[in-house]
């Protein structure tokens, strides 16, 4: 297996089977390190996608998806925002199936969504990382992004 193997594009919204598939890995991400996060219920990811497919368009949401044999391997979503005069761009989510990491399938969609920002017009990227998560921050420092502020979280 290596990245020749891998088709990446965005996500087809008017796909109910490949739009089910990226939401239920898009809301399954924060499962793998975050403590008070529980999974969504499928009957959530389905709202999730009658909205999704109201709001998000090319020009305020990049989805991109890496597949192999046409499943969904790796998803990456990016949301363009405006902070006071300037254009943004946050990562929502960026994941890859453990069985294919290392294959730089991360480095890829995150290349493909940088792409996608300067061409919203977006002058910087922020995201969020889980602090234990010392792979995402790692793709994240090789990529150029910088600490820019701490979130601090206390359990109550």
């Amino acid at each position: 297996m290596n990245l020749d193997d891998i088709e990446f594009r965005t996500l087809d919204y008017a796909s109910d089977s490949e739009m089910r598939a990226y939401l239920r890995r898009f809301w399954d991400i924060p499962l793998e390190h975050n403590e008070y996060f529980t999974r969504r219920s499928d009957s959530f990811v389905d709202d999730w996608i009658q909205s999704a497919r109201k709001s998000e368009d090319a020009t305020n949401t990049f989805s991109g998806i890496a597949l192999h044999d046409k499943e969904i391997v790796g998803v990456h979503i990016a949301r363009r925002f405006e902070e006071w005069e300037q254009v943004g761009v946050h990562i929502a989510g960026l994941w890859v199936d453990p069985s294919y990491r290392g294959l730089g399938i991360g480095r890829v969609l995150k290349a493909n969504g940088e792409t996608w920002a300067r061409s919203v017009g977006a002058t910087f990227m922020n995201t969020n990382v889980q602090a234990g998560n010392k792979r995402m921050l790692s793709i994240n420092e090789r990529a150029g992004f910088k600490l820019y502020r701490y979130n601090l979280r206390k359990r109550l």
